[in-house]
């Protein structure tokens, strides 16, 4: 990973000349060789090179040497920076990934920014671009020079739909509900009176406009621009993030046997592109239903298959009549607060749990009081909560992958990994059950994220271990799930929602 990453600037001849004398001023030298045609000059500084087009574009190369950043910064002192600059102290933004491919999920990613890391962070993404193909490396590099910001003030979620509900539902109901639980965990570590939050206009609806409307009253600045990621720094941040966790989980399907055809690459999953076009008509020449990541809906698929006209989409079936009023009314001024939530089922029933039953093949989420269905419990649990902290009572017993494996309750839902959980689940079944799903964490079919990590369960008795499980929920705004009563008991009398099993 390179210390200063490329970049480039737009100017005139008569300021790339100030830079160039500056450069040379401060041990930089002149290649009399120039690479093509198109450059006016060429300076070796350091370990970098930059690089004047005649059309106008600076360009200077990566770089392993710190200095490189001082150069930078004279640069930026003529041109100005590329993003619009902080207006508040705090800066949140918005983007997805996803939405013009068709393979795999839609990424959307929220990320808090300090104003004070604004420049060293666009130092970092140099000239790194969304909008064209580049390999896993180089995303994983872009990430982890993002990343390592994290400890200094830098914070992002990441959040996934899934295909099919691409497939079947209205889309921007569910980027609505997705983004405004996104941005009620991160608005929570910032003064709102002092954050900047910008969105990309994809058509925000109602709900997630009135939630705006009231931060702003609050004294938020709120930005909704076109192409956000081309002018403010937050939202390109959240667009490199996105992008990276797009291409894990093409990478991880293209190196699936289960994906493989001789002659084909799946490509880059663009809807253009040919190669991803020729693996398309293979795989479906050989009679197969479509992979869990393609979006049948798009024009490609259908073309493919000789369907004509446009999809019928529905608005997606989010429940929340299934919601407790006190939970919704917490939500829509701005609160994410779980030990709220109750389902409320159409017997009346107003319960802190519901169960997960085997039947045909598949769970089935139903009401503790009647048995009945709870319709639409999965995807309004997953897009208004979205968090589960599952126990060794169920991680023991493979539930889960059972479940992904068929009816797909838990598909999209963060799963949080306790240190208890780890050290409880250290048996041969335990074992496997994780490692599965780490496989299905790879694919994108859920998320796996490591929480209490300073815990060390083997200093705690039973007991003790049971409530840093429940502290755990609550601290992470998590869903508990397990088979055990006595911890389902604990759950409830700290109002903590169960599903049980």
């Amino acid at each position: 990973m390179k210390v200063v990453s490329n970049r480039k600037w737009q100017t005139t001849s008569e300021i790339a000349n100030q830079i160039k004398n500056w450069l040379i001023e401060h041990g930089g030298i002149e290649d009399a060789k120039l690479g093509n045609e198109y450059e006016s000059w060429r300076i070796k500084y350091s370990d970098a090179t930059f690089s004047f087009y005649k059309k106008g574009t600076l360009f200077v190369t990566d770089s392993n040497d710190g200095a490189l950043l001082e150069a930078h910064g004279f640069i930026d002192s003529l041109l100005g920076s590329k993003f619009i600059l902080p207006s508040r102290d705090f800066l949140i933004g918005f983007d997805e990934t996803g939405k013009g491919e068709v393979f795999g999920h839609v990424i959307l990613v929220g990320a808090l920014i300090p104003k004070e890391l604004f420049s060293d962070l666009e130092e970092v993404i140099g000239v790194a671009d969304t909008k064209n193909s580049h390999s896993v490396s180089y995303w994983d590099d872009v990430f982890k020079k993002i990343e390592f910001y994290r400890s200094n003030g830098l914070d992002f979620l990441i959040e996934k739909i899934p295909p099919w509900h691409f497939d079947k539902y209205n889309i921007n109901k569910l980027l609505d509900v997705t983004y405004q639980r996104i941005l009620l965990s991160l608005s929570h570590r910032a003064d709102l009176k002092k954050t900047r939050i910008v969105f990309d206009d994809y058509g925000i609806g109602y709900s997630l406009n009135r939630y705006l409307n009231a931060l702003s009253n609050a004294g938020a600045e709120i930005i909704k621009a076109t192409k956000a990621d081309d002018k403010y720094l937050e939202s390109k941040i959240a667009s490199l993030i996105s992008k990276r966790e797009q291409q894990k989980v093409l990478e991880a399907v293209s190196h699936n046997p289960d994906f493989q055809i001789a002659g084909e690459d799946l490509g880059s999953g663009n809807a253009g592109d040919k190669k991803t076009i020729g693996w398309l008509k293979a795989w479906h020449n050989l009679g197969k239903e479509w992979p869990w990541f393609v979006k049948q809906s798009f024009k490609t698929i259908r073309d493919i298959e000789g369907i004509r006209g446009e999809p019928q989409k529905i608005i997606p079936p989010i429940n929340e009549h299934l919601l407790s009023k006190e939970f919704k009314e917490k939500f829509e001024s701005g609160e994410l607060n779980i030990q709220t939530l109750s389902v409320v089922c159409p017997c009346g029933e107003i319960a802190k749990a519901l169960k997960l039953i085997y039947k045909e093949g598949k769970f089935i989420p139903v009401c503790v009081s009647c048995n009945k269905e709870l319709i639409g419990a999965s995807l309004t649990l997953r897009y208004y909560c979205g968090r589960i902290m599952p126990d060794n009572s169920v991680v023991s017993g493979g539930l889960i992958s059972k479940d992904l494996d068929s009816s797909k309750f838990f598909e999209g839902f963060t799963l949080l990994i306790h240190p208890t959980l780890r050290h409880e689940s250290d048996t041969k079944g335990g074992k496997k059950e994780l490692e599965r799903l780490g496989h299905f964490a790879a694919i994108g079919r859920i998320r796996l994220e490591e929480t209490g990590s300073i815990l060390n369960p083997k200093e705690l008795n039973n007991i003790e271990r049971d409530e840093s499980m429940i502290l755990g929920t609550i601290e992470n705004k998590a869903i508990l799930l397990t088979g055990d009563n006595q911890m389902k008991g604990i759950a409830q009398a700290k109002n903590i929602f169960v599903i049980e099993v």
